[in-house]
């Protein structure tokens, strides 16, 4: 059963909405009302943002990923990550498994990863 998308609750969905469509692809707006912006990638992948009061603490293991073709993907997209600011949380490369935890405008936890 493949899994249809995530839901996270957001502070603003428009800061939300530009670091997900910037960082990850995540452009297209596939529902937008009151109730939550549903945007989408070019590979079907789905991302609701609802408005609220985010509540990550930040100290678990809690996270979702998006998996790219290649460990020089992962080490590229950290490398513009950090150019950009944003808080990396874990990084990982030990020539099997390289991935790279970020956390986004709320502090959610977003892993980008490659075998």
């Amino acid at each position: 059963m493949p899994l249809n998308h995530v839901a996270i609750t957001v502070a603003d969905r428009e800061q939300s909405a530009a670091f997900y469509g910037r960082h990850f692809g995540l452009t297209r707006r596939v529902h937008d009302d009151e109730h939550f912006l549903l945007l989408g990638s070019e590979d079907g992948s789905l991302l609701a943002l609802l408005p609220g009061n985010p509540s990550p603490d930040g100290s678990g293991r809690n996270h979702f990923g998006f998996q790219v073709d290649s460990a020089d993907e992962v080490r590229e997209a950290r490398e513009r990550l950090r150019a950009v600011g944003v808080t990396e949380t874990e990084w990982q490369d030990d020539g099997v498994f390289v991935r790279v935890q970020v956390a986004d405008p709320d502090g959610y936890r977003v892993e980008l990863y490659a075998y």
